[in-house]
Formats: structure tokens, C-alpha cells, sequence
């Protein structure tokens, strides 16, 4: 297992137990990023009546892509490395026992937020640059967006050490 390269401070404190780390990061750079063209969207519907029907329809998948990713919550049990978006539709779980190291990355600017491949393997993040880069024994990569890389570095560490 690698050290991390830097040690960004740490913003808050995730509930933390023997048994499991969780983290919840909200998606502050998404509200933005879907805000401002979700109240374009509205303002237009209600001014403009000839297009109000089809703004009203883009506005309304503004609003459930904002809600399908308004968080990024990851947990490390002992067992599991697992991750969801939001109320948890979408989601996704990696065993333990499937990682082969991680260590603390920054993701480049132009990576952006989302789920999305990336020369790094895919990422999975809703706001910031710092992020847990993940190998697993087969190879594949993944990066996990954290508000908290140290404390989910940590955890992950502790299982496989």
C-alpha cells in the first residue's frame, strides 16, 4: 500500500467505528453547475408561453439529475468497499479482498464531476478535486471524489493491512 502523496486537512468528521467508515460528500459544485441553468430554464417557462411546455421538460431533468447526484456517500466495512449516489440508485460495491492498494490522488480539473472513464480508470465524484485513486489485484482502476480522502484512505488502508 502506497503513503499518500499529500495530506489535504481534513473538512469534517465522518462517523468512524471498528466495523465501518461512511462519508456523505454533497454536491456543492453540481448545485451549481445545475442550478443556474435549472433557473434559466424556469424564468423562461414562465416569460415565454410559447415554449413553456419544453422548458418545463428540460427543467424537470435539470432537477432529477441534481437529484440522482446530490451526494457521493462511500462506505468501508470490513468486507466491502461500497459507493452511491444520492438517494442510492445508482450504485456500486467492490470487496475488500478485490483491492490490491489505494492512495490519495487529485483529480485534474478537466475530469469534472460524475460517473465518467478517465486515463486513470473511471471516476466517481460530485465536487472537488481530491479523490482515492483504487487498483484492484485484476488491475482495473477507479477514483473515488472525497471531501474526506484522508479518513477513506484510512479505512481502506486499515482492511488491508
Amino acid at each position: 500500500m502506497s503513503k499518500p502523496s499529500r495530506r489535504p486537512q481534513r473538512q469534517n468528521r465522518p462517523k468512524h467505528n471498528l466495523q465501518t467508515y461512511s462519508n456523505r460528500q454533497p454536491a456543492r459544485t453540481l448545485a451549481v453547475m445545475v442550478g443556474i441553468p435549472l433557473l434559466i430554464c424556469l424564468l423562461a417557462a414562465i416569460s415565454r408561453k410559447e415554449y413553456g411546455f419544453s422548458l418545463w421538460i428540460i427543467s424537470s431533468i435539470f432537477l432529477i439529475a441534481f437529484m440522482l447526484f446530490s451526494s457521493l456517500t462511500i462506505r468501508v466495512s470490513n468486507d466491502e468497499l461500497h459507493w452511491h449516489f444520492g438517494p442510492g440508485l445508482i450504485r456500486k460495491a467492490v470487496p475488500i479482498a478485490d483491492v490490491a492498494r489505494a492512495e490519495i490522488v487529485r483529480t485534474r480539473l478537466w475530469d469534472g464531476v460524475g460517473i465518467h472513464y478517465t486515463k486513470r480508470g473511471w471516476l466517481y465524484n460530485v465536487s472537488g478535486r481530491d479523490a482515492v485513486a483504487i487498483t484492484l489485484k485484476d488491475g482495473k482502476q477507479f477514483m473515488l471524489g472525497s471531501n474526506d480522502p484522508i479518513g477513506l484512505w484510512e479505512a481502506i488502508e486499515q482492511r488491508l493491512s
